[in-house]
């Protein structure tokens, strides 16, 4: 593979660091209205955001009917969130299929450990691909970065 730049290493270290995001999905009530709400995350190896969601809950049912969506991560910050670097990864979610799922599964238990109750009351692990990247990592410092250039070992 060849070298990534550094916004997309960026990119991908703020996902590996995020234990929590915002899924924003196109809502179906209202219809056609952005649909946010917070998530737990992890990262699959290739290097997308995986969440565990319920097959019950609003965004599930938004990402059923449309699977664009995106997953917003910031770096912690103690001072002006604003000027924390953050990235908005945009792409297609899919329920990760059964090949993918043992891994993931453990990636994430790894980092929320507590959610293991979930995974019994039936709640599933979806990955977002993502197609591109907002980064922002500073005042006046705003690129687009390739899905192709986040994903892969």
């Amino acid at each position: 593979m060849t070298a990534r730049s550094e916004r997309a290493e960026a990119v991908r270290a703020l996902l590996r660091e995020a234990r929590h995001g915002l899924l924003a999905t196109s809502g179906l009530e209202p219809a056609g209205y952005p649909y946010g709400s917070l998530v737990q995350l992890a990262s699959t190896p290739a290097g997308e955001p995986v969440f565990l969601i319920s097959h019950l809950a609003q965004h599930t049912k938004n990402l059923l009917a449309d699977p664009r969506g995106s997953v917003l991560v910031q770096a912690a910050s103690e001072g002006d969130p604003q000027q924390a670097a953050r990235a908005t990864l945009i792409g297609d979610a899919r329920r990760l299929a059964a090949e993918d799922e043992e891994t993931a599964r453990a990636r994430f238990l790894e980092r929320h450990p507590d959610s293991a109750t979930y995974f019994e009351l039936g709640f599933q692990l979806w990955a977002l691909k993502p197609v591109e990247a907002r980064y922002i990592g500073g005042f006046g410092a705003a690129v687009w970065v390739a899905g192709a250039e986040l994903l892969g070992s």
